[in-house]
């Protein structure tokens, strides 16, 4: 849902990705995807360092659970760690080649589920399928508390850095305007930080969720939301109806874990879900000056999961008539990708291979 209407006059131009790649990044390509999947990605995936967070609180007075994987570097030893934050129904398991990279570049990685979904606890929910969160907040405190556990083991005295991606986006950006003086800097892919609110329009988007959720209750759908998770026997078909990536190599690849735990795999957002995620973005971007690390944050010019113009405005700011409205983040600076869809780490070489190239040089620059 875009939480700002920016006009055409005060559109913001955006820095055009170079095509080149820089020496000394290393990374996959989809020719070689498929067999590193199911051998080096694969070790590498089983050679992390596995714990979990017990006991976290809910506001209900019950506890969850989030499970926490560490993969160290596997150029020698690092202290420069990336705390990966994934997306919206997502799993840290579909990440396998985004970590091998990292670590093959390296980093260490430090990434977790999120409470309601992947391997984390579910929320109450009759329907586990059903997307719930209590407090759109509750995940920024989830990841503090992974912060805070992991620096008394594996993250004792790293620098580190932070990449997040969709509804990851908005929950680290969240975090960086609570905790400025966390990470050295941030890598922020396509953003949630705006929903696409088809097949109603943005204006009501937030009343309907509002309404749903009190006549129905927390876990009731809203009009357009499915109970079901949706069928992946037909991977082939699949692709040709998503919109995340232009990819087929990386699309099979990073749909595994779903098919081989479908009990992972989740529906349609409930009610309080949508409600507290139309609310935390606009406050996300109202706040956007207080996230003092510095950014670089990549918008797929071809999304069609979550919209710009919160984007534009937490990274640019806005102002009319030279009277700023809202401040950006101060060191933020904005990547443009104009023929990308949603998941720019998971796209086509001709979009990846750039995208990954400068945002692992960027985190470079902060590096120790």
């Amino acid at each position: 849902m875009h939480m700002f209407k920016v006009s055409a006059a005060l559109a913001l131009s955006a820095m055009a990705v170079n095509a080149a790649t820089i020496p000394g990044v290393l990374y996959t390509t989809e020719d070689t995807l498929p067999a590193l999947w199911k051998g080096p990605m694969y070790n590498n995936f089983i050679s992390s360092v596995n714990g979990t967070v017990s006991g976290v609180k809910r506001d209900d007075g019950g506890a969850v659970t989030i499970p926490w994987r560490y993969f160290k570097s596997i150029k020698g030893e690092s202290k420069n760690t990336v705390v990966v934050v994934n997306g919206f129904t997502e799993t840290f398991a579909k990440y396998r080649e985004l970590i091998y990279d990292f670590n093959q570049n390296g980093f260490n990685v430090l990434t977790w589920d999120h409470r309601g979904q992947g391997f984390a606890s579910r929320l109450g929910c009759i329907n586990p399928a059903t997307v719930d969160v209590e407090f759109f907040n509750n995940y920024v405190s989830d990841m503090q508390t992974v912060l805070t556990a992991t620096k008394k083991g594996p993250l004792s005295g790293h620098n580190l850095l932070l990449w997040a991606h969709s509804m990851g986006g908005g929950i680290a950006a969240s975090h960086m305007e609570q905790f400025p003086s966390t990470f050295s800097s941030a890598v922020l892919s396509a953003p949630m930080m705006g929903i696409n609110s088809d097949p109603y329009p943005e204006v009501l988007a937030l009343p309907i969720a509002d309404i749903v959720l009190i006549l129905g209750g927390p876990c009731a759908l809203p009009p357009g939301q499915s109970p079901t998770p949706e069928s992946l026997t037909d991977v082939a078909a699949k692709y040709e109806e998503q919109t995340t990536t232009t990819s087929y190599a990386r699309y099979s690849a990073t749909i595994q874990p779903r098919v081989q735990f479908p009990e992972i795999q989740m529906a349609g957002p409930g009610a309080r879900w949508l409600s507290q995620t139309l609310n935390a973005v606009q406050t996300i971007v109202a706040k956007a000056s207080l996230a003092t690390t510095p950014i670089q944050l990549h918008q797929a010019g071809q999304d069609t999961f979550v919209t710009p113009q919160g984007q534009n405005v937490f990274c640019k700011g806005i102002s009319v008539l030279g009277v700023p409205l809202l401040k950006p983040a101060p060191k933020c600076s904005f990547v443009s990708h104009p023929t990308a869809r949603h998941e720019l780490w998971n796209e086509a070489d001709s979009i990846r291979a750039p995208y990954f190239t400068k945002a692992v040089t960027f985190l470079k620059q902060y590096s120790i």
